[in-house]
């Protein structure tokens, strides 16, 4: 029975949640599954049942590949090609809270970016006041990035008359179009730019899939669970959470075999696509979108990559995806706390 959840976690990826209501939630226990069967493995081996524990061996070396896109572990490069340009996705959760930047009190958010020193940067839950100068507003930003500027911002519906909500992209090459995709959401959607990348083009999809939508109250109460387990409040939760993702997984689904499409059929030879997909690594959003393409964290990043750091929802759903003639180099996530995510960002080399 463990053998097969396993397996059925491992894979859980390539049956849309359109499908299945249960799958998806295999995926999403991916790493305690594979754990309580490497535990087995152990028990196995010391008490010398020889069959039982090839047999978890045999079943742990099929599944491989999921435990390589959860836990990769890669070298660092020490030497970075000159020829590489650096990229950084980044969910700012509204530059925490629209803080001014300034040079005296710099908006933490805005200043790592800087420090930084990326060729392009994709946002997400990006903001900015329209028309309160103590906040932080467009001109605040632009003269922040000067460095990178070409940029480009997409509204998306959010509610607030005196407040931006929505996508951006800042870069030091040209954005030649801009094409956002008819996602229906008031807090997350897509968008497609065409770069040119010193002469060739590039299609960059900017992303901030569907949201789970669990409210503050709702990640402290798992915040609490985790520290003192109540099997009462276990019961409730649970119930809430399958009532908020199993909602979240579906429309992730569509918006994923839509961006899948787009990918499919983009007529440049160069692709990324970056963002927070709130979802894991093993994932349908995450496969379905990945298709063809490769992880840069998965394959020049090491560990879990944690990119979600508050009330201990332990997961990598922040990603830098690239067609196969891109190779990435020392993918890495940023320790800053300042959004409820952290920043990724890697270097990439364009192959041809």
């Amino acid at each position: 029975i463990s053998l097969i959840v396993l397996l059925g976690s491992a894979f859980s990826n390539r049956i849309s949640p359109l499908s299945s209501t249960y799958i998806p939630y295999l995926g999403l226990f991916f790493p305690f599954v594979l754990a309580f069967n490497i535990l087995l493995l152990f028990f196995w081996v010391i008490f010398r049942k020889w069959l039982q524990a090839l047999t978890f061996i045999l079943v742990i070396i099929v599944c491989w590949g999921s435990i390589r896109t959860y836990f990769p572990i890669n070298p660092k490069t020490k030497e970075i090609p000159e020829n590489c340009i650096k990229i950084l996705t980044y969910n700012v959760m509204r530059f925490e809270h629209l803080k001014k930047h300034t040079k005296d009190s710099p908006n933490p958010i805005i200043q790592y970016v800087i420090d930084q020193d990326p060729d392009i940067v994709c946002f997400q839950e990006f903001g900015m006041s329209l028309s309160n100068k103590k906040l932080l507003m467009e001109n605040d930003i632009a003269k922040a990035l000067h460095k990178m500027p070409y940029y480009h911002i997409e509204k998306l519906d959010f509610p607030h008359e005196t407040q931006m909500f929505g996508l951006a992209v800042f870069s030091k090459f040209p954005i030649l179009s801009v094409k956002p995709l008819p996602i229906e959401s008031k807090y997350n959607g897509s968008c497609v730019f065409e770069l040119n990348i010193h002469g060739k083009k590039l299609t960059l999809i900017n992303n901030h899939l569907e949201s789970n939508k669990i409210s503050a109250d709702e990640r402290s109460d798992y915040y609490n669970l985790t520290k003192e387990l109540d099997t009462h409040k276990l019961e409730a939760f649970t119930h809430m959470m399958f009532q908020r993702l199993t909602p979240a997984y579906k429309l992730r689904a569509i918006q994923a075999d839509m961006i899948s499409e787009v990918i499919q059929n983009t007529k440049n030879n160069y692709t990324i696509v970056c963002g927070d997909f709130n979802d894991t690594p093993i994932s349908y959003a995450r496969y379905k979108i990945k298709g063809n393409l490769k992880d840069a964290f998965t394959e020049s990043g090491s560990g879990m990559g944690i990119t979600f750091n508050r009330h201990r929802f332990f997961f990598r759903i922040d990603y830098i995806l690239h067609s196969d003639n891109i190779k990435a180099y020392n993918c890495t996530v940023g320790n800053l706390k300042n959004s409820d995510h952290y920043p990724v960002w890697t270097y990439l080399e364009f192959l041809e």
